[in-house]
């Protein structure tokens, strides 16, 4: 999912300035925090890490802050980047995501040689979170995480369910290019860097919400809370604002993550609301003090950008689960709106 974020980042920072109380820290922040799309956070020994694409100083870039708001001005440090252009890993760097496994860090990503049909997931390591990265050891060239099918895919996530497996779960079709209709696919991973399985299709468009402008699922998330597992996904077209939307596909208990017929779906469950269009690739992570739960997210409050998502930004607002684990998000909030930081934040302790 491609996102632009030089354009817009000096006018989204006045945006996110908020108001200072007395005590030199304000006590409450605006959206949007900064430009981009695609979000993911992990938090990591009381660090919060945030990973983008194409932030300006490299392919692959990270933030890092012990402030969830923090975020919003904490500089970019840049991770990765390609060697040389005509590597099948090297354009069109889309939606990464940083992730600490079995005491080493990774970032998943899609890339394309240039042709958008030739998007496949790849995978870097390293020994912390800032780098060198080099391609992890996966058996194929640059990195290349091989699932069974070999055809298009972005989007790639990795969680562990409720049965204690890890899973790797994507936007996929069922060719080697980029024909619709987008679905979500899964398959399990024998270790950080190989699949173990054959890919599962579990999910496809066929809800109304799921294919407006075209048939489409992507940006899965999955997370396990209380022994219910759940993936979150956004569908519809992202280039059209009105259409993009969040999704949910909830694993039955005591049923295998490998089979479509063990996950439910319902959505949308966060859609447009008032000002605020395309909502989309949620993730939720918890307040510094850890008595809260945030959802991060991109969405856009214009309509002038062709393709909307060049105009996506990144927000956050408290959300909370319910007893089985399901995400309660509400409506996504305004650029009018302001909101209380985080429980127990400090938006200038960037550094750990």
């Amino acid at each position: 999912m491609p996102h632009n974020l030089a354009a817009r980042a000096a006018l989204l920072a006045a945006l996110a300035t908020p108001a200072v109380a007395a005590g030199g820290t304000a006590p409450t922040f605006g959206n949007p925090l900064f430009a981009g799309g695609d979000p993911w956070v992990t938090r990591v020994d009381g660090v919060y890490y945030y990973s983008a694409s194409n932030c300006g100083v490299a392919d692959l870039c990270i933030k890092r802050s012990r402030s969830l708001s923090g975020l919003a001005d904490a500089p970019w440090i840049g991770v990765w980047s390609h060697a040389s252009d005509s590597d099948p890993n090297a354009h069109e760097v889309w939606a990464p995501e940083l992730h600490h496994l079995d005491g080493r860090w990774y970032i998943y990503y899609a890339a394309d040689d240039g042709s958008n049909e030739h998007h496949r997931l790849y995978v870097l390591v390293a020994n912390s979170p800032e780098g060198p990265y080099r391609p992890a050891a996966t058996g194929r060239p640059f990195g290349e995480l091989l699932e069974s099918t070999g055809h298009w895919a972005i989007d790639p996530d990795v969680f562990t369910a409720a049965d204690g497996k890890r899973y790797l779960t994507w936007s996929c079709t069922d060719h080697d290019d980029s024909t619709f209709p987008q679905r979500i696919c899964l398959a399990a991973l024998r270790d950080p860097a190989h699949v173990s399985s054959r890919t599962v299709a579990l999910s496809a468009p066929t809800e109304p919400w799921e294919t407006r402008g075209k048939p489409i699922q992507e940006g899965p998330v999955g997370y396990t809370r209380d022994g219910h597992s759940y993936i979150t996904y956004s569908a519809s077209a992202s280039w059209i604002p009105d259409d993009y939307a969040v999704g949910l596909l909830s694993l039955q208990p005591g049923r295998s993550p490998l089979s479509a017929a063990s996950w439910t779906k319902s959505g949308p469950i966060f859609d447009r609301h008032g000002t605020v269009y395309g909502p989309g690739s949620v993730v939720f992570v918890p307040s510094p003090d850890g008595t809260q739960w945030w959802n991060f997210y991109h969405a856009i409050e214009r309509l002038d950008c062709d393709p909307a998502y060049h105009c996506r930004d990144i927000r956050m607002q408290p959300m909370h689960f319910q007893a089985d684990g399901a995400p309660v998000l509400g409506v996504p909030v305004d650029a009018e709106t302001t909101l209380p930081r985080p429980s127990g934040d400090d938006p200038h302790r960037h550094e750990h």
